[in-house]
């Protein structure tokens, strides 16, 4: 989704905030997202869900991580969310890693499921001639036969 649309979501979102939350974001980035927001897409905020049901856009949820972190959190939880962060960062690099290893890419392939597949895929077909081959071959003998 385009950055301009995830501006929408986020000033909608931003609309259901109280008062007092409001003011802790600066007027200067209010209006910033005021004037790049995307004046034709046109998102409504589901009061019935709750935020994390609503389908935000990956950059919108990232936007309003970092909103969070820079004005509503104290630094207890500043710092409690920064390693937060850290430890999923280090999981998904650990994730592809392994996942793209070179080592580990054709281990879970044993040498038997390739067998398997193989005879799976490869199977014993009987030949039968037709009644014209058949025909022309017993011509072709006779005429061995014959010299």
């Amino acid at each position: 989704m385009e950055y301009t649309k995830c501006l929408v979501e986020l000033d909608e979102i931003l609309n259901y905030l109280s008062v007092e939350n409001l003011e802790k974001i600066p007027i200067e980035i209010r209006n910033s997202i005021n004037e790049h927001k995307d004046k034709e897409y046109i998102w409504k905020y589901d009061e019935t869900k709750e935020l994390k049901e609503q389908e935000l856009d990956r950059k919108t949820i990232a936007m309003l991580s970092y909103l969070n972190m820079e004005y509503f959190l104290n630094e207890e939880q500043k710092e409690f969310m920064q390693n937060l962060h850290n430890l999923n960062e280090q999981k998904r690099e650990k994730e592809k890693q392994e996942k793209y290893n070179p080592d580990n890419l054709y281990k879970n392939r044993t040498s038997t499921t390739i067998q398997e597949t193989i005879n799976e895929n490869v199977a014993m077909v009987e030949y039968k001639e037709s009644v014209f081959k058949k025909f022309l071959n017993k011509i072709k003998m006779l005429f061995r036969k014959s010299k």
